[in-house]
């Protein structure tokens, strides 16, 4: 969705929108009002599936959930070596403590005066070391990533795969999907839509061997024709 594309991109931002973030999250009673709607129409099945851009993507599951995918390895950087960079700045002895089952990080950030929880995960798989699957439970990282997506940070669920010092991360189980006739709907009670009316999010799509073309359509001038050009990831 055209928001989606914005949204991901500024998780990237400067550590500033880090402290911001609580404030700005959306109110309860935004996604309270919204009628529940299930996913039922026939689903074309050739667009099941992950498809990824150059940073951020969708998985298309066949229990109609939609998964976003994002690749973060520009903002959190973890070296072989346990240090961690985050958003360019060298963590120091003390702010990130690695065991077999939990990574934290933090850091005292001296412009804010303020210690700052980055994130937590727990690890979820049988890994050892740095590399491996982990669900975020805590941190900023949280508050941005929901906060840029327009919802609350207790409605969002978040994993993370760290592989060699790449640092992706998926937002599971994000809305509800309907995809038939080239037309692409995304809907959840807990998604922010394009305006207060909309009950959707709407693309038209191709699907051309294993790439997606999604066009964003609002039925306005100001976002239609906005394309993303997704890759299918095989496994």
């Amino acid at each position: 969705m055209k928001k989606f594309i914005a949204a991901l991109l500024s998780c990237s931002c400067i550590m500033p929108c880090l402290f911001s973030c609580a404030a700005d999250a959306p109110a309860e009673s935004e996604s309270s009002s919204k009628v529940s709607r299930i996913s039922s129409a026939e689903l074309d099945p050739a667009i099941l599936g992950t498809w990824f851009g150059d940073v951020t993507g969708y998985s298309f599951q066949d229990d109609r959930k939609v998964t976003l995918v994002m690749d973060m390895s520009d903002s959190v950087k973890f070296a072989k070596d346990g240090s961690v960079t985050v958003q360019g700045v060298d963590l120091v002895d003390g702010d990130v403590n690695i065991s077999d089952d939990k990574i934290t990080i933090s850091h005292h950030y001296d412009d804010f005066d303020e210690t700052l929880d980055i994130m937590t995960l727990e690890r979820t798989d049988n890994g050892k070391g740095l590399n491996g699957r982990y669900k975020m439970v805590s941190g900023s990282y949280i508050k941005l990533i929901s906060t840029n997506l327009g919802m609350l940070p207790e409605n969002v669920s978040i994993e993370a795969e760290i592989n060699d010092g790449k640092f992706m991360v998926y937002v599971v189980d994000y809305c509800d999907f309907e995809a038939n006739k080239g037309v692409l709907e995304l809907f959840s009670v807990n998604m922010e839509y394009i305006d207060q009316n909309a009950t959707s999010v709407k693309y038209t799509y191709t699907v051309d061997g294993d790439t997606l073309t999604l066009t964003y359509s609002d039925n306005t001038d100001s976002g239609s024709g906005l394309s993303e050009v997704l890759t299918r990831v095989k496994d």
